[in-house]
């Protein structure tokens, strides 16, 4: 199992209402395209419902190995802390996957990309296919294989470029917060990420109401439709932020003390700030936003 030294901070009450669309990247150079759009519809459709099937296969086993991983840690921590441990892992996996459904929603996709409804249910499949893959390459890298291309970005997003956590992290090469250099005293380091944490946090909440007034702006759509574009984005959003918040925590049981006074500065506090930049990144990316 991979041991963690990062996390993130911010109340689900202040992102209840800040959503987040993942960015959709292009594959690398050199590799052909799932399920490209030149098939036929029922082509499409069937190539699509088959790499979800093996995505949700793949999705099985990573499950099964965490938690099999969670029972077999040696760390310091007791069978009643692993039982705690195995049931809010079950409620993070649940949330995760309520995050994804809801942000590869089709009435969703076909707001955001201007799609009919048929192109809404296959871009949906394919969004919801590599949101899966996202979660089994993560729940690989910390219980099962560490492999640095199999960690992820965000919760929508596997790996690409360096990772920001360890940059960021209190002994990283580009700290967001440094530490004093007192000793062991890391409350300050701990104050610094708070404070980061709420930064981002407001960040992102701004960037929440630009979405809503791009979308009542949006021409072409009478005020139904445009409702029901917003609660669709709100219906992913919702499970994002707990899972946030509860992801971050979490994983300070995966360091050998998740009660040290570092663990804030070195696992949640990270974890916190760079989940909630990139639901920021991706909204505004999304939505056309400056």
């Amino acid at each position: 199992m991979r041991i963690f030294g990062i996390l993130l901070l911010a109340t689900a009450a202040t992102l209840a209402m800040a959503p987040a669309v993942p960015a959709q990247t292009a594959p690398p150079a050199g590799r052909q395209v799932e399920c490209p759009a030149s098939l036929s519809a029922d082509m499409r459709g069937d190539c699509l419902a088959r790499i979800n099937a093996e995505a949700d296969a793949a999705l099985e086993i990573a499950r099964r190995d965490a938690l099999r991983a969670i029972a077999d840690w040696n760390g310091n921590i007791d069978s009643a802390g692993k039982a705690e441990w195995a049931g809010e892992f079950g409620r993070l996996l649940g949330l995760w996957v309520s995050f994804r459904d809801g942000q590869c929603a089709p009435v969703l996709v076909g707001f955001e990309r201007n799609l009919g409804a048929g192109e809404a249910e296959h871009a949906g499949a394919a969004c919801r296919a590599a949101m899966t893959r996202v979660i089994v390459a993560d729940l690989t890298n910390r219980f099962g294989e560490a492999l640095p291309d199999l960690g992820r970005t965000s919760f929508a997003s596997g790996a690409r470029g360096p990772n920001r956590r360890e940059l960021i992290g209190a002994e990283g090469r580009q700290p967001l917060c440094r530490h004093p250099g007192r000793g062991g005293d890391y409350q300050p380091l701990t104050e610094c990420y708070r404070r980061q944490a709420r930064r981002v946090d407001h960040d992102l909440n701004t960037v929440w109401r630009d979405v809503l007034a791009a979308i009542r702006a949006r021409p072409g759509l009478d005020d139904s439709r445009r409702a029901a574009w917003a609660e669709a984005l709100r219906a992913a959003q919702r499970p994002w932020a707990e899972l946030r918040d509860l992801a971050c925590t979490l994983e300070a049981y995966e360091t050998p003390n998740r009660f040290a006074h570092s663990i804030y500065s070195q696992v949640t506090g990270p974890c916190l700030v760079v989940e909630t930049e990139a639901r920021t990144r991706d909204l505004k990316r999304a939505y056309g936003l400056p």
